[in-house]
């Protein structure tokens, strides 16, 4: 069986690369596809096809990295498409789901590296991801009878497929069509075999009954025995219909020997056996998203505005009245802290100084108010470009009045939004969140001029309850580690 589509250069395998291909091989995996994804990675791709014949690659640029086909890229590609162990152009295409490239821009380079490949009479390896309409007009745009390709990872509509049928198009599979929540089941079956082959999609796409570990290439035949199942054919028959499929596709020169034969059969044997025993005990999960704004620790620094409404109730009279300081500068740091995509901490130190004079009976200033936070975040869309979140937490505050110092202590919550910006140099993430923090105790005065007496003459003693309000613009960087 071949796998046709695994990123074994992933970094996810370098600590144990040499052992896991050693599985893949006792499996049953004769021949491991690699396809290409960042030019940063092209050089160790090559490495790694070079350490064994049986593995080989594509060249390309992925839709996420098309800001990053320059003309010099391209060229290298151009010239790698003739380099020895290189079977295909790949992996390139859209995706729609993800705004890591403008759209239109992912398209320009998605022809011109399909035009490469005819130039190279090379197969394409496509990723389409939420970007169907735009995929199959350019693919019909280009289709001159030459163009060869496969739609990998297939995860679209019936409609979808016999449009891309009608294209010439083959259809690769991987983990997800195992899940028992998948709604694959009706495409697959609609795919003719002669056009199927298998794939990992390593390390993502972990078929049951291994959900929760890193998929890896010996996991192939569970995808295998799922498109058995659907098409009621012996494991046996799809895994050589698809073997020979692949070898035609990509026009690998690995020789049918008995010794293969014997190999394909034994795993056979063994993924169905495994799957036997498995089946009454998967436990199935969504489809695992892959967050590529992946991250641990991070820093960063906010600037903004604090405005801080008091409630103030005179001891002596019990009379109330209210004041507010707007727009008070304030600047901070933060560290933080992702306990999963969805779930984050933040310790941040914030210092405002309050300058304002509401009227004359307002005490001197400059007034400061310093704030110790510990907070939660709670993430919606932690995958995507722009996120918004919600923040709850507690606050140490620490205020200067009357040249009197007070500690508060106050529960927090807040809203807001943050960009992810993937750099070379890590993660970059634009903040903005709006944060309210609400003492649970107030603070006495007994200087306050809010009234006069015969024992107060310069005014009378007052209790300030008060809440700050919190506009904070700020910037956060997780390096890679």
């Amino acid at each position: 069986m071949i796998d046709t589509h695994a990123h074994i250069d992933s970094e996810q395998f370098d600590d144990d690369r040499a052992e896991m291909l050693e599985r893949a091989w006792a499996a049953g995996v004769e021949a491991i596809i690699i396809p290409a994804i960042a030019p940063s990675g092209f050089e160790k791709l090559q490495a790694i096809v070079e350490s064994d014949k049986r593995i080989f690659r594509g060249v390309g640029i992925h839709p996420h990295n098309a800001t990053e086909a320059t003309d010099e890229i391209l060229e290298q590609i151009e010239q790698d498409a003739t380099s020895k162990r290189v079977v295909a152009i790949g992996e390139i295409g859209l995706d729609y789901y993800y705004d890591f490239a403008p759209k239109n821009l992912q398209k320009e380079i998605f022809r011109k590296q399909l035009r490469i490949a005819k130039r190279h009479k090379l197969p394409v390896i496509i990723h389409n991801r939420e970007s169907d309409d735009d995929i199959l007009s350019i693919l019909d745009d280009e289709q001159d009878g030459s163009l060869e390709f496969v739609l990998h990872c297939f995860s679209s509509s019936s409609e979808v497929l016999e449009r891309a049928l009608e294209l010439g198009a083959h259809i690769s599979f991987t983990g997800n069509i195992t899940y028992k929540k998948s709604t694959l089941a009706d495409v697959l079956s609609r795919t003719p075999i002669e056009r199927i082959m298998i794939e990992t999609d390593s390390p993502y796409m972990t078929p049951v009954p291994n959900r929760g570990k890193r998929n890896e290439p010996s996991f192939v035949g569970f995808v295998a025995q799922k498109i058995a199942d659907i098409h009621t054919l012996t494991i046996e028959k799809v895994l050589s219909m698809t073997s020979q499929t692949a070898r035609n596709f990509f026009r690998l020169s690995l020789g049918i020997t008995f010794a293969s034969i014997l190999t394909v059969a034994m795993s056979s044997a063994s993924f169905a056996q495994r799957e036997r025993d498995n089946r009454e005990t998967d436990i199935e999960e969504e489809v695992e998203v892959v967050n590529p704004y992946s991250r641990t620790f991070g820093l960063g620094v906010m600037m903004g505005t604090n405005t801080v409404v008091e409630s103030i109730e005179c001891i002596a009279d019990g009379k109330r009245q209210s004041r507010s300081y707007e727009g008070i500068l304030l600047y901070g740091l933060a560290l933080e802290y992702c306990l999963t995509d969805h779930v984050q901490f933040e310790g941040s130190y914030v210092y405002s100084v309050n300058n304002k004079i509401v009227d004359e009976k307002t005490w001197p200033t400059p007034n400061t108010h310093q704030f110790i936070t510990l907070s939660a975040r709670f993430v919606a869309n932690p995958r995507k470009p722009i996120c918004f979140f919600a923040a709850v937490g507690s606050s140490i505050i620490l205020n200067r009045i009357f040249d009197t110092h007070t500690t508060q202590n106050s529960f927090n919550f807040g809203l807001g939004l943050y960009g992810n910006i993937n750099t070379s140099f890590g993660i970059l993430v634009p903040t903005a969140e709006l944060k309210f923090d609400f003492p649970f105790s107030s603070n006495q005065y007994p200087d306050l001029k809010c009234g006069t007496s015969l024992e107060y003459p310069n005014g009378l003693p007052a209790n300030i309850s008060r809440f700050y309000s919190l506009v904070r613009f700020g910037v956060q960087w997780y390096p890679k580690f």
